[in-house]
Order: C-alpha cells, then sequence, then structure tokens
C-alpha cells in the first residue's frame, strides 16, 4: 500500500507529540509539535530531541552547522539566532553518522535508520 505524504507527516507528528508529552507537557504536546514541524523547512531541518525534549536540534543547511533552540508552547526559539555549535563536519550526513544518537530523547522518522 503506498504511503501518501499527508500520511508519512501525520507519523512524524504523531511520534513528535507523543514523545514531548511523556517528557514535558501532555496538554501542550501538540502545539509544541506544530511549531517545530513549521519551523522544519527550507533552511532549516528538524534532527531531533534532546536534554528532556526541552532543546531541538536543526540543521542549518547555509552554514552547516547544528542549532540547538529551546521551544515550548508559544514557539521554536528564532533558529537564525539560536545556539549554533560548531560541528567540524562537512554536511548533515557526516554529523549524524557520528552523533550519539541513541542519548537522544528522539531522533527525527528521516533519520532513525542511522541508530546503530
Amino acid at each position: 500500500m503506498a504511503k501518501t505524504s499527508d500520511g508519512t507527516f501525520t507519523h512524524v507528528r504523531g511520534e513528535l507529540a507523543w514523545t514531548i508529552a511523556e517528557h514535558r507537557s501532555p496538554s501542550e504536546a501538540i502545539a509544541m509539535t506544530k511549531h517545530l514541524t513549521d519551523a522544519d523547512e527550507g533552511r532549516f531541518e528538524l534532527l531531533g530531541l534532546v536534554e528532556d525534549c526541552e532543546v531541538a536540534l536543526y540543521w542549518d543547511h547555509i552554514w552547516r552547522v547544528l542549532v540547538r533552540a529551546a521551544f515550548d508552547a508559544d514557539g521554536v526559539e528564532d533558529l537564525v539566532d539560536a545556539e549554533s555549535v560548531e560541528t567540524g563536519y562537512p554536511g548533515r550526513s557526516d554529523y549524524l553518522k557520528n552523533a550519539e544518537l541513541e542519548e537522544w530523547d528522539l531522533v527525527h522518522p528521516r533519520h532513525q535508520w542511522l541508530i546503530k
């Protein structure tokens, strides 16, 4: 059976919301998920959640750096002004292959195949 992009998107949002609800506020998980997925486009790509789902990790495709951003039910920290972590990696794939993904609270489903 073929999957539609809407079905895949719903799965991603469900997994994000469930993980956030387990670590933070169940009543605000849907709002937080919406903000995280809204920011996951173009320049910034959501990689996962860390620190008890308090911090979202995004890859900045322009500067090729990891960006750590706090988020809550009101939105995601401005990704342009958020803390950039110099990775020393030439690209997102190289960073992810060397990251300790098992320690993250959530690895975005598009990258879960990298978990060892």
